[in-house]
């Protein structure tokens, strides 16, 4: 009796995860499928792998894949789930920044392949200059979409620093306390920038959804030294802010 279409369509997904065991013919499909998941998510998670190892990196990205199956035929686009993966990735129980750095190089990626922004900072300026003082205080804001906030215990920056090239001799500290960073690309290239506290709430609020008024309160709460004035003239002027609404 012939297997129906949707049963050879299962097994074939199962041979090629590795689920079950598949003919030889099949089984070369299969090694090149890995070799390319295992390509692509190298490429995006560079310092992942290079914290751990192939081998160890390798063994991961086969185990995401079982899991976590693309949905899609771009590989480009591919692993927005990894960091989570590995947060509860028995073997890297012993690595807890691991994650974290993921998170990290998933950020720069997104932001690499984020729209183009619309806007300009004189736009911005000149909108605001229309309202009057109530309706600032209610006014939200638009970011660049290549922005992309991230909080961490561990010292991201500074572990993803020491793994480009030409820092081969920056040493990290593992303890040395929490990162909060701005992610966003400038030109051609995405670039981190670390954050005080309170200009993290800050854009973390707009981000959300919070309105000027709103944002500021929660923010305050995070910083009471926070200068609104300071910060709203800074992020307009490069470009964080894009937009009003």
């Amino acid at each position: 009796m012939h297997a129906s279409l949707p049963e050879l369509q299962r097994r074939f997904a199962a041979w090629l995860a590795g689920a079950e065991s598949a003919p030889e013919r099949i089984a070369v499909y299969r090694n090149t499928v890995t070799a390319n998941y295992r390509n692509a998510l190298g490429a995006t998670y560079r310092v992942v792998r290079e914290l751990v190892g192939a081998p160890f990196f390798n063994t991961a990205v086969d185990a995401f894949v079982r899991a976590h199956p693309s949905a899609a035929g771009d590989l480009n686009v591919y692993g927005g789930e990894f960091a989570g993966f590995l947060a509860a990735y028995p073997h890297a129980r012993g690595l807890p920044y691991l994650p974290e750095v993921a998170r990290l190089e998933w950020s720069l990626d997104e932001a690499l392949r984020a729209a183009d922004p619309r806007g300009s900072p004189a736009e911005v300026v000149a909108a605001l200059g229309a309202l009057g003082a109530d309706e600032v205080a209610r006014q939200r804001f638009t970011l660049d979409p290549s922005c992309r906030l991230l909080r961490s215990d561990y010292p991201v920056m500074r572990i993803w620093q020491a793994h480009q090239a030409g820092q081969e001799d920056l040493t990290v500290a593992f303890d040395a306390g929490g990162d909060h960073l701005l992610v966003r690309r400038e030109g051609d290239a995405p670039v981190i920038v670390r954050l005080p506290v309170g200009e993290f709430a800050w854009l973390a609020a707009l981000t959300a959804g919070s309105d000027l008024a709103t944002a500021l309160e929660a923010t305050l709460h995070a910083d009471p030294a926070f200068d609104l004035g300071a910060a709203l003239g800074k992020y307009i002027a490069d470009g964080t802010i894009m937009a009003l609404g």
